[in-house]
């Protein structure tokens, strides 16, 4: 058989497809939650949400056949469906690949999208059969989108879809069989794609660290100061109470008396400003009909507006919601408006859901499919401390014996650790929506969705907008309080969007001072002479992105260090050897280059390597857990991947190094310890201390610059 026809591996047996049958073959792969009719072979459009088993995904997923050209519908329909029905025999490729022979609904859709954009082509082209494809057109083609100006991907995910065609041959009949592309050709692969520009770096860029630690302030603020008070609008406004002289009377009764009390007393009706007509105050029709004890159906059939015509509106639509949290010693709003508390149970559930998401470390769909009961209490009782766990289920790596993707996933070995807020932000989500399997349902971002989308989970463009609106609201209420240093600042990169909350913990750990305590701390990971955690980074959910992560960190000090050291910095201190030839090491070995994930790996595993700046004690650790005072145990307990304790920092360490970089960040900590000294706010025992830190510093910065003269 020659080489461009697909091979003996496979057996030809081509599929018999009957209009009147069901697209899907195996019943047991449809999702127990779908309840509509198959879709049936004879349609014109397929519905494939009989295969999802994950609440993530919303929107339409279908198939619509009558986009292809009518000369292709029926091939288009039989790829499709081996797509749904048998794995692809990726063993006829001579390349390796990452491929996965049976695609998920969302790959499907994609692919079936590549093959309407491929069949156009043909068509325009004057061919109306794949057997007429000849090699000479794949070269047309290939050129073509070459030439448009996306990806070196999305050309790859293209031309792959085309391949895929080529390999469900012997299941086709001979009008849709094709010939081997010939960029499947290993020698000439390259010349077609261009060489792969794959690197282990997470690209997402990480969010500002002003814009995080304001966004994250408010969102806890939010479930632990707010969420009370917006909890308690919730259920006023969802039980009106009708008073007891307007039992027994009609809604229409019940504006009319209403009407006259108001005309002989204040002469007002609430209003309230409409979405729709910001500008234009309106009389809050459902509010009166709340206070009345009236449903809005009720309130819409009363004809309750003409008997309040001529009233004067004012803006009191306020529930009767005593107002427990406090914006420092000022309650936060002076009252809910009726008309506010949806928007305000949207905003509530964004901040829920950012405390959870960034604290955690969940993926973003992780995040998303978490359910009721998901949070786990353990109590200490020998100690009183009470730690939580967040139960979910995990989706990237959950694969089957082939290697295929588990569609509804997989229950995660290891609960994630958590800690107080987000335990917090879980009984809020649990408390607003009771009846919701999902812990964040899309219908709590949205008051706009279909029967079909009542169980499915949020998506990442709600969080995305909704993210936008609570910032929004939170900087016009530091406006409001006159704490602009609150405001949450624009991000450089552009919206917060959710799989940017997981790459920012990462970076955070390892860019930012003090960042793997911050980790220990919010994770509960602290073990006395570790502050990395690392044996606990599977428990964290952040297993995947730390290692890159701390890599890139290390490369970007290192590099920067050496910058220094060729420009005459001067180092001391008993580690000051070590420092220069690991220094001149890194630059040697990776200076100039760009790091991919085996280099990351090399570069964390080389002990001569572990330099750590410790810029709250102003020292450079040149780690070696042999002379390492930080940690006390280091004579029974041996650990290659341990790291220094920079909380335990001891001055007499041997792994101690001081560079110029170190000293002047240590004068700079000195002219803010004078500033504090001559404020008349400070008492005198606080002056005394902040006087003898001068004074240590001060020793510190004159051994660095005359090591001779301090022996």
């Amino acid at each position: 058989m020659s080489a461009y026809t697909a091979s003996v591996s496979t057996p030809s047996t081509v599929v018999a497809m009957v209009d009147s049958d069901p697209i899907v073959l195996d019943k047991t792969r449809v999702s127990p939650s779908y309840t509509q009719p198959l879709s049936r072979i004879g349609d014109s459009r397929w519905d494939l949400g009989a295969l999802l088993h994950k609440p993530t995904v919303t929107g339409s997923q279908s198939v619509n056949f009558d986009t292809f050209p009518p000369c292709f519908r029926a091939a288009a329909k039989r790829l499709v469906w081996l797509c749904l029905n048998l794995p692809t025999p990726m063993e006829d490729l001579e390349r390796p690949t990452a491929t996965r022979s049976r695609l998920s609904v969302g790959s499907i859709l994609a692919y079936a999208g590549f093959l309407r954009l491929w069949m156009e082509w043909l068509a325009g082209q004057g061919i109306h059969q794949f057997s007429d494809v000849t090699d000479e057109m794949f070269r047309r083609y290939c050129s073509e989108i070459a030439g448009i100006g996306i990806s070196r991907e999305s050309q790859a995910n293209r031309l792959f879809a085309i391949t895929r065609c080529w390999l469900y041959g012997p299941y086709l009949p001979d009008s849709d069989t094709l010939v081997r592309p010939y960029w499947e050709d290993t020698l000439v692969r390259a010349d077609v794609l261009g060489d792969a520009k794959w690197s282990a770096e997470n690209r997402t860029p990480p969010i500002h660290p002003q814009t995080m630690s304001a966004l994250l302030v408010w969102a806890i603020r939010f479930c632990t100061d707010f969420s009370d008070d917006i909890l308690a609008a919730r259920h006023a406004k969802s039980t009106p109470q009708t008073p007891p002289l307007l039992e027994g009377t009609s809604a229409r009764e019940r504006f009319k008396d209403y009407a006259r009390q108001q005309r002989a007393t204040s002469g007002t009706v609430p209003g309230f400003y409409p979405a729709n007509r910001p500008q234009r105050r309106c009389i809050a029709m459902q509010f009166i009909g709340w206070q009345l004890g009236l449903t809005a159906a009720q309130v819409s059939e009363s004809g309750g507006s003409s008997l309040l015509a001529g009233l004067d509106l004012t803006d009191e639509a306020v529930l009767p919601v005593a107002i427990t949290g406090r914006i420092d010693t000022q309650p936060w709003t002076r009252g809910v408006n009726f008309y506010e508390v949806d928007e305000l149970s949207h905003l509530l559930a964004t901040a829920a859901f950012i405390v959870v998401a960034y604290l955690t470390g969940t993926r973003g769909e992780e995040c998303r499919a978490l359910q009721h009961g998901c949070r786990q209490t353990i109590s200490d009782e020998s100690t009183g401390q009470t730690r939580y766990l967040i139960h979910g289920r995990v989706f990237k790596d959950a694969l089957d014996e082939n290697g295929n993707t588990i569609p509804a996933g997989t229950q995660r070995d290891q609960p994630w650790q958590a800690i107080a807020p987000v335990a917090k932000a879980v009984s809020v989500m649990e408390a607003m929506y009771p009846d919701s399997q999902l812990l964040f349902p899309l219908h709590a971002y949205t008051p706009f969705t279909g029967r079909a989308e009542r169980d499915k989970s949020v998506h990442p463009r709600m969080i995305r907008d909704r993210t936008a609106d609570l910032i929004a609201w939170c900087n016009a209420k530091a406006d409001e309080f006159g704490r602009a240093h609150e405001s949450i600042p624009a991000d450089p990169d552009g919206p917060v969007v959710l799989k940017r909350f997981r790459r920012t913990l990462a970076w955070f750990i390892y860019r930012r001072p003090g960042g793997r305590i911050a980790l220990g701390i919010q994770y509960g990971h602290l073990r006395g002479h570790t502050t990395d955690g690392y044996g606990s980074r599977v428990n964290s959910g952040l297993r995947d992105v730390f290692p890159m992560e701390e890599a890139l960190a290390a490369a970007e000090y290192l590099e920067a260090a050496h910058a220094r050291l060729d420009e005459g910095e001067t180092v001391t201190g008993p580690a000051a050897p070590r420092y220069r030839d690991g220094v001149r090491l890194y630059h040697q070995q990776f200076g100039g280059r760009y790091l991919t994930g085996r280099q990351a790996a090399a570069l964390h595993a080389n002990p001569r390597l572990r330099i750590y700046d410790n810029s709250e004690q102003f020292v450079t650790c040149c780690y070696d857990q042999s002379k390492a005072l930080c940690h006390p145990d280091r004579a029974t307990t041996a650990r290659i991947d341990a790291s220094p304790d920079i909380t335990n920092c001891q001055p007499n360490c041997g792994n101690i190094a001081r560079t110029d970089h170190n000293i002047a960040n240590a004068e700079a900590a000195i002219e803010r310890l004078r500033e504090e000294i001559a404020s008349p706010a400070i008492p005198l025992p606080m002056k005394a201390r902040l006087e003898q830190r001068i004074g240590n510093l001060q020793r510190i910065i004159d051994h660095h610059r005359n090591p001779e003269g301090h022996r």
